[in-house]
């Protein structure tokens, strides 16, 4: 993993990425052809490779890492780092529903099994995020938090799911640029006549308003809700088309 004195943190992202890649193509060649020894050769590199080199990372990468975020960092910000890639996930499985509703055909059925990749990858990161939640958190809130305190927590949290319900949330600062416009109105055609969203951006999307308006001329109300340095327009459905 690089040269010995001259380790890096490409050093570690070169080992993953190469983890990554030849977990991909063994992967693809046990699915695609199957024989004894593509099983072979997957099953080597889980219970071998990867298995190895997450031994090592807890038992050598992770005490280091203990002690930089005691001293430099914060311990959830991996969870936050969870957040974002769920938030991706998210939109993908948005952008298949999207392409499944207008598709026909074969172009449908690869759609639909498109749809049902998005949702396991979406939900493997669920069941690893929430399992470090509820093992990791949890016990500590319960440890140390007062019945009060935990009582407190939760009717915040609560309080913004009940406001999320109400009304969902489009940032589109988390989105690539070349998608940012197609996931937006596809957000709006998602709505029902009488629902908004909130987008978040961070300049004004004066571009976005004069689509929306050609695409859709009086089907929808532009509010503003803040104006810079962060902006924020509740964008409501008023009538179809």
């Amino acid at each position: 993993m690089g040269r010995r004195g001259a380790v890096s943190v490409e050093d570690f992202r070169e080992h993953h990425r190469a983890i990554r890649d030849r977990l991909a193509r063994r992967s693809e060649r046990a699915l695609v052809r199957g024989e004894r020894d593509h099983l072979n050769a997957l099953i080597a590199l889980l219970e071998g490779d990867l298995l190895v080199h997450a031994r090592a990372e807890r038992d050598h990468l992770y005490p280091a890492v203990d002690e930089l975020v005691r001293k430099h960092g914060r311990a959830t910000a991996t969870m936050d780092i969870d957040h974002e890639v769920i938030a991706k996930r998210v939109r993908d499985v948005a952008a298949v529903v999207e392409r499944l509703r207008v598709s026909e055909g074969r172009e449908r059925s690869a759609a639909r099994g498109m749809l049902r990749e998005a949702l396991l990858r979406l939900e493997a990161l669920l069941d690893v995020h929430m399992e470090k939640e509820e093992r990791v958190y949890v016990p500590l809130i319960e440890a140390h938090l007062s019945v009060d305190e935990r009582r407190a927590l939760l009717e915040k949290m609560h309080a913004d799911l009940t406001e999320a319900g109400a009304e969902r949330t489009l940032d589109a600062r988390v989105i690539p640029r070349p998608l940012r416009h197609e996931e937006i109105f596809a957000m709006f055609r998602r709505l029902d006549v009488g629902q908004s969203f909130i987008l978040v951006n961070d300049h004004e999307p004066r571009a976005l308003a004069f689509e929306l308006s050609r695409e859709h001329p009086g089907a929808f109300r532009w509010e503003d809700v803040e104006r810079g340095p962060l902006w924020r327009v509740r964008i409501t459905r008023v009538a179809s088309g």
